[in-house]
């Protein structure tokens, strides 16, 4: 299997240039100021935030964007054309989520510039991951590309018997007809990002499974800053302080809000904040060396999730939901979530940043946005992660597998990443974007760079504010992501089994109160461990 450092140096070798970025987005053409979401100056002031009405409305906004995208195409070294008047019609399976809503209307405008028609077919979140799932397993070919997320990719990779459900992306990457390398500019996303959505094949190489067009770090703290002011409070730089900070508002006479929300509903991705909290008390999961030394282990020996440090955590993290989170608070899904803290019902949420794509305007022009936060005795902060990519079906003829590449480079583009990273039109949200986290960064790569080679913007188009914050709490929070292992098994087909059942009883806590985190934990522990004996060995040795 291949090493952690073979495995970094292939990926720097692919994805360095020889050129710098600067004269790479130089070369772009027009040249105006950056525009991300929850922009603020270098010295740290936010910017103003324009009238809805100083944004183009959706039709003319659509349209801008859509020669934006077909004139940044053209710049590449490659035929766009090269199946027109074939009649090749794609199809992609897709969640809802911004980068579906946001690059809907503008397909048109691909098939204008290829002649490949692309229709969507997109499904609410949860149900989503059971399509997708099942589309690739029965290998009927229905659809050419699936919106692929990183917490189930490894499963897909797997596939049926280690046979997998979506291409690799590389030998698309470097067949020079397809791709112009230079133009696609992968230098621009971060290794962890690259790596995270490569698996070990059972021949000993490996596969990229998913073009990225969105990242986030979850388990970082957004406060009401109005809340804050108004009981004297100071930002919590523990957990400690968080529930103690939850615990003050929530009983205090001053405001109407209950402490804190997160997501807490039982479906496999709740899990991901307190994922943040679990590592950060410095619990694992699974025992890696238990599987790669031992031929059949006992279950519960594998299963790490009970330890007294996965306990303490859940205990911490049920105690603030339990005792100080809104109304039915174990019952909060990523819409209910974001709901939650956008009607103003609470003063904190434990979220990613990107929430900003739900929560309107002005409740995030009142947030701020701080890292993950640490325990009071400092252990190392981990940071979740999560990654949204498009990729292509293993189970379509050859001749769409290679249309599908050519729409997810032109929907992925530099151009195209930065629509998906800001606010373009009227009633377009902001969203998680920023998947080419590099091409955003200062040479320090510790600011957010606004310097007039930066990146085109449409005219007219403004920033959203997103928080205070946001940016840097972003970039710390990206810092803290391992991935020899990754934060949760994400590097693993059993990931969502092994995470499902870790929302279940986290879920379960937030109910009935953290005195029963323990219990919950330890009735999970053999299911954990049997999930995690499925793994084949090459995805453990392949991050050991």
């Amino acid at each position: 299997m291949a090493s952690l450092s073979t495995r970094r140096s292939t990926m720097t070798n692919r994805t360095e240039r020889t050129y710098t970025r600067r004269k790479a987005l130089a070369g772009l053409g027009v040249a105006s100021t950056l525009a991300l979401a929850g922009c603020a100056t270098q010295s740290g002031s936010p910017t103003t935030e324009p009238e809805q009405s100083e944004l183009p409305t959706r039709e003319d906004g659509i349209e801008q964007w859509g020669q934006k995208l077909n004139e940044h195409a053209r710049k590449a070294g490659i035929d766009w054309e090269m199946f027109a008047g074939e009649g090749i019609e794609l199809k992609f399976g897709m969640g809802l989520h911004k980068y579906s809503t946001t690059t809907k209307p503008l397909l048109p405008y691909f098939e204008d510039l290829t002649g490949i028609s692309v229709e969507y077919e997109i499904f609410e979140e949860n149900r989503y991951w059971r399509e997708a799932r099942n589309a690739m397993a029965d290998q009927s070919g229905e659809y050419d590309g699936f919106m692929v997320g990183l917490w189930p990719a490894g499963g897909y990779h797997q596939g049926t018997d280690g046979d997998p459900w979506v291409e690799d992306l590389w030998p698309y990457i470097e067949d020079a007809t397809l791709t112009d390398q230079d133009w696609l500019a992968m230098e621009d996303f971060m290794a962890q990002t690259i790596e995270l959505m490569t698996f070990p094949d059972p021949d000993g190489g490996e596969s990229f499974i998913g073009f990225p067009n969105g990242i986030e770090i979850y388990g970082c703290v957004g406060y009401d800053m109005e809340t804050y002011d108004t009981l004297g409070l100071e930002e919590p730089t523990t957990f400690e302080e968080l529930e103690q900070n939850a615990k003050a508002i929530s009983e205090s006479s001053e405001v109407d809000q209950e402490g804190m929300v997160s997501r807490t509903a039982s479906a496999t991705l709740s899990s991901a904040n307190w994922g943040t909290m679990f590592r950060s008390h410095g619990a694992k999961w699974i025992d890696r060396e238990v599987l790669l030394n031992e031929d059949d282990p006992d279950p519960e020996a594998v299963a790490l999730i009970n330890s007294d440090r996965g306990v303490e955590s859940l205990e911490r993290f049920g105690s603030i939901l339990h005792n100080y989170g809104p109304s039915q608070a174990w019952t909060k899904d990523w819409y209910a979530n974001n709901q939650t803290y956008n009607r103003g019902d609470v003063g904190m949420i434990y979220s990613t940043p990107q929430t900003s794509g739900i929560v309107d305007e002005e409740r995030m022009a009142n947030t701020k946005w701080i890292p993950p936060l640490r325990t009071e005795d400092g252990r190392e902060r981990i940071g979740d992660t999560w990654i949204w990519a498009t990729g292509i079906s293993s189970y379509t003829d050859e001749q769409s597998q290679k249309a599908a590449w050519l729409f997810i480079q032109w929907a992925n583009s530099r151009a195209a990443n930065f629509l998906l990273s800001t606010h373009q039109w009227q009633g377009d949200e902001p969203r998680a974007g920023h998947a080419r986290f590099n091409m955003y960064r200062n040479d320090s790569g510790s600011e957010w760079r606004y310097e007039a080679d930066a990146y085109p913007e449409v005219a007219g188009a403004y920033p959203e504010v997103a928080g205070e914050g946001y940016e840097q709490t972003f970039i710390d929070g990206m810092k803290l992501v391992p991935t020899s292992p990754p934060p949760v098994p994400v590097d693993t087909p059993q990931n969502m089994n092994i995470m499902d059942e870790a929302a279940t009883a986290m879920s379960r806590v937030v109910a009935n109160g953290p005195d029963t985190a323990r219990d919950e934990l330890d009735a999970i522990a053999s299911s954990v461990g049997e999930y995690a004996k499925r793994i084949p060995d090459r995805y453990i040795n392949y991050v050991a």
